[in-house]
């Protein structure tokens, strides 16, 4: 299904280019030095024991809002911040049939690589911090009382962009993160791994 979706966009992302109107048409354009962007993603879930709870969590997938900004550097590569909003649904095993979901907000500071017009390759090296927060049954809005939790994490990936003009891109990739969750005396358990499929749009300035 996502390389659907990429295969799908390497079509659309032309046909994009050709609406474009360049503002621009002969001598240098100097290189934008920050960029904004916003981007939407699809977040696999993952299985893990809480050692604040006490409890084994199953949190399923979700969607992911985004948005960041870089400082170009050279080489076509920058240094950026983002953070990424979203709220997953998770089954707790004390209460399997219980409706419950929690907030999980990443704040990341990042190298990317990877720039230019028409289709390129593009990665991302990322370190920061991953909340959980508001665990709450989504029937009653009731908040179980457990604390935020702002775990180390860190990850990298890549994918596929498209320079439409010097100062616009589209891109679509994907991103594996490792979450240090404090899981007690559980050393057995692996850290969470978390995969995030994710395509958004920058403008540089």
């Amino acid at each position: 299904m996502r390389r659907l979706a990429i295969l799908v966009l390497a079509f659309l992302l032309p046909s994009l280019a050709h609406a474009q109107v360049s503002r621009r048409r002969g001598g240098y354009q100097q290189p934008a030095q920050y960029w904004v962007g916003l981007s939407y993603g699809y977040m696999d879930g993952a299985t893990f024991f809480d050692n604040k709870s006490g409890d084994s969590w199953r949190l399923g997938y979700s969607s992911q809002i985004g948005a960041s900004l870089e400082k170009a550097i050279q080489g076509g590569a920058s240094l950026g911040v983002s953070a990424g909003f979203g709220s997953a649904p998770v089954e707790l095993a004390s209460c399997p049939g219980c409706n419950t979901s929690v907030d999980v907000t990443q704040y990341m500071a990042y190298l990317h690589g990877g720039r230019g017009l028409g289709f390129h390759g593009i990665y991302n090296l990322e370190a920061g911090a991953t909340e959980f927060s508001n665990l709450r049954d989504k029937d009653t809005d009731f908040k179980l009382g457990i604390p935020a939790q702002y775990d180390f994490s860190f990850g990298l990936g890549g994918g596929l962009g498209y320079g439409f003009s010097p100062t616009t891109e589209g891109y679509v990739g994907e991103m594996f993160d490792l979450v240090l969750h404090d899981q007690g005396n559980t050393v057995s358990n692996s850290p969470p791994r978390f995969f995030t499929f994710r395509m958004g749009f920058k403008v540089g300035f």
